[in-house]
């Protein structure tokens, strides 16, 4: 029988209650998969997707109306339909992009693109199969353990996590999953032993930058190479060379030492440098080290300019600018606000990553040089969404 109108959304929770999983808009309740009488096999109509947007006489009605056929008005318009059907428009243009098929006109070559009921829902039903693993009966247990050691012992994020099993070739046949479906996974808890708390910021996102008065530089050397003065071009990120500093601390009551880290705005390149202690005499020692490993030309090359904060380890502006083989300009320094650390977000931003091998409190009089190289390592090839 034909369907003269979509059915409403209180109208179908009411037949789901009355029939179970069955969804009969539209149709009659002993409608099954059989053949017609050209032997083509016929889709089921007894269940429709869980947790899908769309029903089969959704679907079917979605079908009529944009090709205009079977008494129907042709409507197109994804906002037209989102009205008749009470959707939203853009769950509208979602569901005519998955049923879109080439539909090919008798003998001539011409094709004509439609939309196709039995194509969205055969799609809709195969997607929702994988939708949520489940650890208890065993399916995909080795895919779920393998998300639960990445993120419990190697710190992922669930992008980094995505991008390693793409790289492994880790995936079930007919199996991948997106990053937020991997998030619900976590929230669910699907994944064994994995909570939020396990995730990156505890799964929250980043809270919006608000415009606020800054305030003055702690010193006037600070406020002379002020970040205001900083050229536009290094704000682009599309040259190489312009780094962000900052000193990450432990806390710890027996430990003075403290780590100095340095992250290229451009290509994320981390540099970690353990120092004895929280001073400005230790971050121009650990500079001219640096600079010794490297050479003068190459240091010039690759550190063109820093932006730090305001802390007094980075007082000494004229030592640490200045080449420890000659007097020379060897970098150049911009200081960011006070407390304005998103100035500085791509070194905040790896300070968290930091601590995630390293939380506050730990005693790094314990942390190794070797154990140093290891993070600086992992994140120099962790994946990053914002480099591809």
């Amino acid at each position: 029988s034909n369907i003269k109108c979509p059915p409403k959304r209180g109208r179908n929770r009411r037949e789901k209650k009355s029939h179970g999983s069955r969804a009969i808009i539209g149709f009659e309740k002993n409608q099954d998969r059989h053949g017609d009488s050209m032997g083509r096999t016929q889709l089921t109509l007894e269940r429709h997707c869980k947790r899908s947007h769309f029903t089969w006489g959704e679907r079917l009605a979605l079908q009529y109306y944009y090709a205009g056929t079977n008494g129907y008005q042709k409507v197109r318009s994804p906002t037209m339909l989102g009205k008749l059907f009470q959707k939203s428009a853009k769950t509208i243009t979602r569901e005519l992009r998955r049923g879109m098929v080439e539909h090919v006109l008798s003998d001539i070559p011409f094709v004509r693109i439609e939309y196709n009921a039995e194509h969205a829902q055969l799609d809709a039903e195969a997607k929702m199969g994988y939708k949520g693993p489940q650890p208890k009966s065993g399916k995909h247990y080795a895919l779920v353990q393998r998300i639960a050691t990445l993120i419990r012992e190697d710190h992922y994020s669930p992008y980094a996590v995505l991008k390693k099993l793409d790289e492994e070739a880790s995936w079930p046949s007919g199996l991948r999953i997106c990053e937020k479906t991997l998030y619900n996974w976590v929230k669910q808890g699907d994944i064994p032993g994995v909570s939020g708390k396990e995730l990156p910021r505890a799964g929250r996102m980043k809270r919006a930058k608000g415009h606020r008065k800054h305030r003055k530089h702690a010193t006037v050397a600070f406020a002379v190479r002020s970040i205001e003065k900083r050229p536009k071009d290094i704000v682009t990120r599309q040259e190489a060379g312009h780094w962000e500093g900052d000193t990450v601390y432990s806390g710890h009551k027996e430990t003075r030492e403290c780590l100095l880290t340095l992250v290229e705005r451009k290509t994320r390149l981390e540099v970690i440098l353990k120092l004895p202690n929280r001073t400005a005499i230790a971050v121009r020692q650990a500079f001219d080290q640096l600079e010794w490993q490297l050479g003068s030309q190459l240091f010039r090359t690759m550190f063109r300019s820093i932006t730090l904060d305001n802390g007094v380890e980075f007082s000494l502006v004229k030592e640490l600018e200045h080449s420890v083989f000659t007097n020379d300009t060897r970098t150049t320094l911009y200081f960011a606000h006070p407390y304005c650390s998103s100035e500085r977000e791509t070194s905040e931003n790896h300070n968290g990553i930091i601590r995630r091998f390293l939380p506050k409190g730990t005693n790094f009089n314990r942390v190794s040089d070797t154990r140093i190289r290891e993070i600086q390592d992992w994140m120099n090839t962790y994946p990053r969404k914002i480099l591809g």
